[in-house]
């Protein structure tokens, strides 16, 4: 709980009524006037709050004081009407983030009119009277700071979850490729800094990768993934290249800006594929495995501008060549692909 104090006084400063919060020992009920609680450097400052309130009523004024019992620094707020001078002090507003200190303090206002309004109109002289009225807001403003705090509180853990989550998305958490959650926006991401050149997707289906996973085990075929995505991710290509991983043994490659696209280009980069991904079996704590592929390449600004076409065609190509035999590549054909669903 919050250590606070609530006073009517005169024009003087000499207190009339006082209500307090515990666990505060403050001796706020012995003292004559406010002045009374300072030293005197912070009495000067207390005091020239106090008089501008004077002189400026039904406004609200700040100043941030320490106490000599307490040694506890305090924010005052001054509110002067016409008989009355009306002062709560508070230990809590330091210790909010600016943004919601300046939220507090306007709560506090609009507290101490009310209060200051109540006591006018009602003429409450009863002092137990207001100090119920003051105990009830005093917890509803508790329960307000400590919602702010666990507000704070939540939002960080939000912020930790969402650094999380994203990380999570973007890297695939088994091979470190880029995840089926994130590849379209990285293909996009590079697209976007120059939509008019060509793409190349390549759509990639391990030939055998059930056999692996029925005859060894999950934790063998976890290990062929990861082998098969280093080698994947570290091909020595010219142009940029993003690999990801589409789903659980189906992966793509995607590199733009290419000056041309053909058939050499094709047999160039299927060969080159070979080289450093299929050629050799692939380690895992049983063995080395051989590894076999069937691939296919669509084109970004030949075959279509749209992502999901793009990928949709690829794949097609890719079931293309595991139809010739597997372990091939093919190249998407429009001619084709629209005739094959036209004769469905």
């Amino acid at each position: 709980m919050s250590n606070s104090f609530f006073v009517r006084t005169t024009t003087l400063g000499v207190v009339q009524e006082a209500y307090w919060s515990d666990p505060i020992s403050l001796a706020i009920p012995y003292k004559t006037t406010l002045a009374e609680l300072f030293d005197e450097d912070n009495r000067r400052t207390f005091e020239k709050t106090f008089t501008s309130a004077l002189l400026e009523k039904h406004k609200v004024f700040c100043s941030h004081v320490v106490i000599v019992e307490e040694r506890l620094e305090l924010c005052f707020f001054i509110l002067s009407l016409d008989q009355d001078v009306w002062v709560l002090a508070v230990d809590y507003l330091m210790e909010l983030p600016p943004d919601l200190q300046e939220r507090q303090k306007h709560l506090l206002f609009k507290m101490i009119e009310q209060v200051a309004a109540m006591h006018s109109r009602f003429s409450l002289h009863n002092s137990q009277v207001v100090y119920s009225h003051f105990e009830q807001i005093q917890k509803l403003n508790n329960q307000l700071v400590n919602t702010q705090r666990e507000l704070q509180r939540a939002n960080k853990k939000l912020e930790a979850l969402n650094l999380d989550l994203n990380n999570r998305l973007v890297k695939d958490p088994l091979t470190g490729l880029v995840s089926r959650y994130q590849y379209r926006s990285e293909m996009q991401r590079v697209i976007n800094a120059n939509p008019q050149a060509l793409g190349l997707f390549a759509f990639i289906d391990i030939d055998a990768f059930k056999h692996v996973n029925d005859t060894y085990g999950h934790a063998v075929g976890d290990e062929y993934l990861v082998a098969f995505s280093k080698r994947l991710a570290s091909l020595p290509f010219e142009k940029s290249t993003i690999a990801m991983r589409i789903a659980g043994d189906e992966f793509g490659l995607y590199m733009h800006e290419l000056a041309s696209v053909d058939d050499e280009i094709f047999s160039s980069l299927y060969r080159k594929f070979e080289v450093y991904v299929t050629e050799r079996p692939l380690s895992t704590s049983i063995g080395e495995l051989a590894i076999s592929c069937s691939v296919g390449f669509a084109v970004y600004n030949r075959d279509t501008t749209n992502l999901f076409e793009l990928i949709e065609y690829a794949d097609w190509a890719m079931y293309q060549a595991k139809r010739g035999g597997k372990h091939g590549y093919r190249v998407f054909d429009k001619l084709l692909y629209d005739q094959r669903y036209s004769e469905q």
